[in-house]
């Protein structure tokens, strides 16, 4: 039987980048390469630009809009 590897997460609080505005979590994408591809798709259809940023508690990709990540 494989044994798994336990990774340390790095605790969360409710204001992290990691939460959306809804309060759930950010979809993680496992490398900047998809997270843009979803964000370039998911701006066409909400009309507004999203920039893809390495999250610093999962080590994953996540999108925000512009604004708020500048």
């Amino acid at each position: 039987m494989a044994r798994h590897r336990r990774v340390a997460h790095k605790p969360l609080s409710i204001d992290s980048s990691h939460w959306r505005s809804d309060g759930q979590a950010k979809v993680r994408y496992p490398t900047q390469r998809d997270a843009q591809l979803a964000a370039s798709d998911r701006s066409v259809d909400i009309g507004y630009d999203l920039d893809v940023y390495q999250c610093a508690f999962c080590n994953g990709w996540h999108m925000a809009r512009v604004s708020d990540r500048r």
